[in-house]
C-alpha cells in the first residue's frame, strides 16, 4: 500500500494534470481562431508552457510505478518542480497584466479586414469568459506547485541536517519522510540484557541439577548410608616415648 505521501503527491500531481490540460485545450482553441497579434502572444507561450507541463508530470508519474525503482531523485524532482513553478508563475503574471484580458473579439471575412461577420460560437464574451479560465488555473498551478516544492524542500532539509545526508541522492517515493513504519520500529534486545538472562538461566539451571543430584542420592537405594553397626573397629594405637621426658640426649 502506498504511502499516505506518495498519494498526496500523486493527487497534487494529479490535479495540476488535470488543469494543465483545461489550459492546453484554451490555448489551442485560441491559436485556431485568432490572428496572431501583440494581445495573442500569451497563446504560444501557453501552449508551449502547458505542453512542458505535461511532458514532465507524465515522466514523474511513470517513473513512480516502475517495478525497478523510482531512478528519480529528489533533487531532479526538486529541480523539475520549480522549473514548472517558474514557468506557470511568468504565464500567469503575464495573463494578469496584459491587456488581452479586456480585448474585444472582432471577425472578418477576408484577410483585408474589410468586413465584420459574426463567428457561430465564439464571442467577446466567450473570449474574455476562456481567457479568465485560463488565468485562473495557471495561478492555481502556480500555487499547488510551489506550495509542494516548499514543503517537500522543507522535509529534505530536515532531513538532511538530522537524519540523513544522501536524501538528495534517493527517490521522493521510496525515501520514509515521515519516519518508518510502526512494525519496522520495534528495536531488538539490548545485548547485554540478553547475556544477563542467559547467565542467570545457566546459574539456575545448574542450581537445579545440583540439588536433583543430591535428591537422586539420598533417595537412591543402591547407596544406604554407611554405618559401624557389624564392623569391627580397629583397635585404637598408642606410641611409646622411648626417651623420657626433661633427659638429656645420649652422646
Amino acid at each position: 500500500m502506498p504511502s499516505k505521501f506518495n498519494i498526496v503527491r500523486a493527487s497534487i500531481y494529479g490535479v495540476v494534470l488535470a488543469w494543465t490540460v483545461i489550459c492546453l485545450a484554451i490555448a489551442a482553441h485560441f491559436q485556431s481562431l485568432l490572428v496572431i497579434t501583440d494581445l495573442t502572444r500569451f497563446v504560444p507561450f501557453a501552449i508551449f508552457v502547458c505542453s512542458a507541463s505535461l511532458l514532465i508530470l507524465l515522466i514523474l508519474l511513470v517513473c513512480s510505478v516502475l517495478r525497478n525503482g523510482n531512478p528519480i531523485s529528489t533533487r531532479i524532482e526538486l529541480g523539475c518542480l520549480g522549473l514548472l513553478g517558474t514557468f506557470w508563475l511568468a504565464l500567469g503574471a503575464f495573463l494578469a497584466s496584459s491587456d488581452s484580458e479586456n480585448a474585444d473579439v472582432e471577425c472578418f471575412s477576408s484577410e483585408d479586414g474589410s468586413e465584420l461577420v459574426d463567428a457561430a460560437g465564439f464571442s467577446t464574451d466567450t473570449y474574455q469568459a476562456q481567457y479568465r479560465v485560463l488565468e485562473a488555473f495557471s495561478l492555481f498551478n502556480v500555487i499547488l506547485l510551489w506550495g509542494f516544492l516548499m514543503f517537500l524542500l522543507g522535509m529534505a532539509l530536515k532531513h538532511y541536517y538530522r537524519v540523513n545526508r544522501n536524501v538528495w541522492f534517493i527517490s521522493v517515493t521510496s525515501y520514509p519522510w515521515f519516519g518508518p513504519k510502526s512494525g519496522s520500529s520495534k528495536l531488538p534486545t539490548p545485548v547485554s540484557t540478553r547475556s544477563r538472562s542467559r547467565g542467570r538461566g545457566y546459574t539456575n539451571e545448574k542450581a537445579d541439577t545440583e540439588l536433583w543430584r543430591n535428591k537422586s542420592r539420598r533417595s537412591d537405594s543402591r547407596y544406604p548410608d554407611w554405618s559401624s553397626h557389624g564392623h569391627k573397629v580397629p583397635a585404637r594405637a598408642y606410641t611409646v616415648d622411648n626417651y623420657k621426658r626433661n633427659a638429656s640426649p645420649r652422646r
